[in-house]
């Protein structure tokens, strides 16, 4: 996905060595139409981050699997 994209969706980044990332938790807790590959996430002082090139939207087989698996109350 493009970071301009990420950046109107106003996800949580962070640029080290001129490589910009972006913050999972705040995917997992906040735009929850986006997925990523947990493949590619790194760790950096505690934070879980991804780059851009490794999130994507969900598809309608995400969203339909996401509802056959819901969480019980």
């Amino acid at each position: 996905m493009s970071p301009n994209v990420l950046k109107q969706k106003k996800v949580k980044s962070i640029t080290i060595k001129d490589v910009e990332y972006f913050d999972v938790a705040d995917i997992k807790s906040n735009h929850y139409d986006l997925k990523v590959n947990i493949k590619k996430m790194i760790t950096i002082d505690g934070v879980l981050l991804i780059k851009a090139e490794d999130i994507s939207s969900l598809t309608d087989f995400d969203n339909k699997i996401k509802g056959i698996f819901k969480p019980k109350k």
